[in-house]
């Protein structure tokens, strides 16, 4: 395998490590502050980095998939997937988007402290999936 495919590869490893870690360290910031019923501006600039991230790990990987450089285990775009579509809920549920604005208009205020908490332990899950399905195929 050339070596800039491996260091390509290296580096999707190593974002999807720090974005499993950064999702676990979302997830105890909403935990810490359940008893709130917003969360603070320092949370938003790292979920918004969060996202970020997470649409890098999907571009690099398609990239990946699309140079034959395909996972042992084709759950691994299953996983791919499902985080992309949690950082969309997650988008779309920050304050002033779209579904955040339907959804107060349908059920009223919701305990964003806790809606987050939960997507972002699906990110973490899903990430950690990704993880070992991608490094050992199981």
């Amino acid at each position: 395998m050339p070596l800039l495919y491996r260091v390509f590869i290296n580096l999707h490893v190593i974002l999807a490590f720090i974005l499993f870690f950064l999702a676990l360290g979302l997830s105890v910031a909403a935990l810490r502050t359940r008893k709130q019923k917003s969360l603070n501006p320092a949370f938003w600039r790292w979920q918004a980095a969060a996202q970020i991230g997470v649409l890098l790990l999907a571009v690099s990987g398609a990239s990946l998939y699309l140079v034959h450089l395909r996972p042992r285990d084709s759950l691994h775009v299953l996983y791919g997937v499902l985080a992309l579509l949690t950082i969309g809920v997650e988008r779309g549920l920050m304050p002033g988007r779209s579904l955040r604005i339907v959804m107060e208009n349908d059920y009223g205020k919701f305990h964003e402290v806790w809606v987050y908490f939960g997507l972002n332990v699906f990110l973490f899950l899903m990430l950690g999936r990704g993880i070992t399905t991608g490094l050992f195929g199981f």
